[in-house]
């Protein structure tokens, strides 16, 4: 227990991180495959093409980080 709240933090179980884990890595992927596809297809060069899906990738996956950090809270 904490001295001030009273409370005791919950922590999710490890199991359950890995999940929350797994479902945004498979997500950015997906997301980041898409915007890659699109990229190439409207005339990107293929260096482009990976940069925009390795950009698709960080944004998703930072989106989705911080709306599991904000579910949790």
């Amino acid at each position: 227990m904490t001295e001030k709240s009273g409370k005791t933090p919950t922590v999710s179980p490890p199991s359950s991180r890995w999940a929350w884990l797994l479902v945004m890595v498979l997500t950015a992927g997906i997301v980041s495959g898409i915007a890659g596809l699109l990229s190439r297809a409207a005339g990107s060069n293929l260096p482009g093409a990976l940069l925009t899906g390795g950009a698709a990738f960080a944004g998703t996956f930072g989106l989705l980080l911080g709306v599991i950090h904000w579910a949790k809270a």
